[in-house]
């Protein structure tokens, strides 16, 4: 009997220089390693939720965003309702989401001078002519 118990401690202290054992879920599979920091996840773009307010850098009231569009080349316009009640375009790189509230990085006089090129690029006939 002696001798038995003799063996299992030794196999016991032997188990414990082997090293640390891989955590293991309920299933008994071994848990996923994490990535290692070199591989890092692709940046996620902000969600802009319709209907949320859209601020300037400087805190002002701009209008409301009416909705995302996302072009064939992965650029993504912001489709604003202004104050006034005329829509109006923003890149989305010049947008981030605050707690309540779209905030561009762009001023109220940059904000209206986009509103002038916009309206102004949807007045000028297309450099291309239709095809007919």
């Amino acid at each position: 009997m002696f001798g038995h118990s003799l063996l299992l401690l030794g196999a016991a202290g032997a188990l414990s220089f082997a090293g640390p054992v891989a955590p293991q879920d309920p299933v008994g599979q071994p848990a996923p390693s994490p990535m290692p920091a070199s591989v890092a996840a692709p940046p996620v773009a902000p969600a802009f939720p319709s209907g949320s307010e859209v601020l300037s850098v400087d805190g002002e009231p701009l209008g409301v965003l009416a909705e995302v569009e996302t072009r064939s080349g992965g650029e993504r316009i912001l489709h604003i309702r202004r104050t006034d009640g005329s829509m109006t375009a923003a890149p989305a790189s010049v947008a981030s989401r605050g707690e309540r509230a779209v905030v561009l990085e762009w001023t109220r006089a940059e904000f209206d001078n986009s509103a002038t090129t916009d309206a102004a690029a949807a007045a000028s006939p297309s450099p291309i002519p239709p095809r007919t």
